[in-house]
């Protein structure tokens, strides 16, 4: 027994058909891209190099001049050793 299809839910089935069709190919494309990024030493060593923090290396870079002494002193002397 067969059935009678519509033609407008033959039409909507194949637009289904092709966007799947179509997002399963640029899905593909886009694998294939991301896959073909360098490889190796030059490849791990930027994708570390992207997940590592900054770290500070001189903890006494940023403290504060807290001596009384430098406030205090009227005669300003620049140490050119500092």
């Amino acid at each position: 027994m067969k059935v009678p299809v519509d033609n407008k839910k033959l039409i909507l089935i194949i637009v289904i058909v092709l966007i799947l069709a179509a997002g399963g190919a640029g899905f593909w494309y886009w694998s294939q891209r991301k896959a073909s990024e360098p490889k190796g030493a030059v490849g791990a060593a930027k994708a570390v190099s992207e997940s590592v923090p900054e770290i500070q290396t001189n903890p006494g870079e940023k403290v504060p001049e807290i001596n009384p002494l430098d406030r205090a002193n009227p005669f300003k002397y620049i140490n050119p050793l500092k």
